[in-house]
């Protein structure tokens, strides 16, 4: 992990600019987004308030206390833990939430596959649906790791994949996707496609099944708290009988099937409280940040979201009423705005009025007039986010903060791109 690097202090002349080399950090490239300082401005360590805004916080106690939960809760079901790397995708809170085993992840792009690989991951699962066009950079994954998996749900898809081997000495390891009832990808699991695909790589020379794939997105669905807890424990019984109940069809037709793998947060995060039998094997991801929206569900208390996005005042507008924050959809995510895009933290007389491209609107939460005041331009805020996977999508770097949620002690390279 790599140590925050200060910005030298220069002898005269204007605010210092950012070097590359100040700015870089030699593990991962980059360094906190620290404000340029005046000469003579010295300080003790930085803090969130030194930081440049929009910025992307990490609150690292909380990660840590989420990824423990969830290999605990893995292990008491009997599953192996695949964690899901779209929602953090920093090699550092990779190797926290594997135990620092940093083997047996999945990923949604490949270049997150690449990244990961290069930090010294292994056995990575790349669980979207893959395309022709894609199986050269697939290819060379599964020469250079030990494991790498790709997905799949289609006939035509299978057939392209078993034209030709990946490399010399090596077959494809694929993961055949299931629908059980969240309606994006995945084959139905009742039906004879799903049995000939199998069939199919079973007698395939240039690849192999390397087990079931599910993802009970639907989860997300459930409204109203005390009734959505009971409604995700029924979808996650729902998409473990997918699977499970297409791996006994294939075992009885002769096919091996070594990974039966269920997972969404929030399944994973409240799954049957019968257990999940038959399945071996979990891929949540959106567990190690959690959200607002995961709160809502059931799957965790505000006190489980580890991110949160620091924005700045930047205007006062009295005769509306309304703060101008640095913080537009760029820094955080469209998504969520019938519940304000999230949470500030800590101000519940604060709700997001509305997001534009690099700026936002805040405004009061109930019907008392906000006191602009209490809120200077260069005020701090911090929203803690409505999806932090899309949170994530929009910085280059998270700021990792010590247990004071003040100092900053490293700053994590995010993935990015395809």
């Amino acid at each position: 992990m790599a140590p925050v690097k200060k910005r030298p202090a220069s002898a005269s002349g204007p605010p210092s600019k950012r070097s590359a080399a100040a700015a870089s950090t030699e593990s991962g490239g980059v360094g906190p987004l620290a404000l340029p300082r005046w000469d003579g401005d010295v300080s003790e360590g930085l803090k969130v308030k030194d930081l440049e805004t929009p910025c992307y916080l990490l609150y690292r106690s909380v990660l840590e206390r989420n990824a423990a939960r969830m290999l605990e809760r893995a292990g008491t079901l009997g599953c192996q833990l695949r964690p899901h790397q779209k929602t953090h995708k920093t090699l550092e809170a990779g190797a926290i939430v594997t135990g620092g085993s940093k083997r047996c992840v999945a990923v949604s792009t490949l270049a997150e596959a690449e990244f990961f690989a290069d930090g010294g991951f292994d056995d990575i699962l790349y669980a979207v649906p893959i395309s022709a066009e894609k199986l050269p950079r697939a290819a060379a994954l599964v020469q250079r790791l030990e494991k790498f998996h790709i997905a799949l749900d289609h006939p035509d898809t299978l057939s392209q994949v078993l034209s030709r081997g990946p490399c010399e000495g090596k077959v494809w390891s694929v993961f055949l996707m299931v629908d059980c009832g969240y309606g994006r990808d995945g084959v139905d699991p009742l039906g004879d496609v799903a049995m000939e695909m199998a069939k199919r790589l079973q007698r395939s020379d240039c690849a192999k099944l390397a087990g079931l794939y599910t993802h009970g997105g639907h989860s997300y669905d459930h409204e109203g708290l005390a009734e959505a807890v009971a409604r995700v424990r029924q979808t996650a019984a729902e998409e473990a009988a997918a699977v499970v109940g297409l791996a006994a069809r294939l075992r009885a037709a002769g096919v091996e099937v070594p990974i039966v793998g269920v997972g969404s947060t929030p399944t994973c995060s409240n799954p049957p409280l019968d257990g999940l039998e038959g399945v071996n094997e979990m891929h949540p991801g959106n567990y190690c940040y959690y959200d607002v929206m995961q709160e809502k569900i059931g799957s965790c208390t505000e006190d489980d979201i580890a991110v949160r996005v620091a924005t700045r005042v930047i205007g006062h507008y009295v005769a509306r009423g309304l703060l101008l924050v640095d913080m537009g959809w760029t820094a955080c995510s469209k998504q969520g705005e019938s519940c304000g895009f999230g949470r500030i933290e800590g101000h519940p007389e604060l709700v997001v009025a509305g997001l534009k491209q690099e700026a936002g609107l805040l405004k009061a939460s109930g019907d008392t007039p906000l006191d602009l005041s209490k809120y200077p331009l260069g005020t701090v805020l911090r929203l803690e986010p409505y999806h932090s996977c899309a949170h994530t999508k929009q910085h280059d770097r998270v700021h990792v903060l010590a247990d004071d949620r003040e100092t900053v002690e490293e700053a994590w390279r995010i993935c990015r791109g395809w």
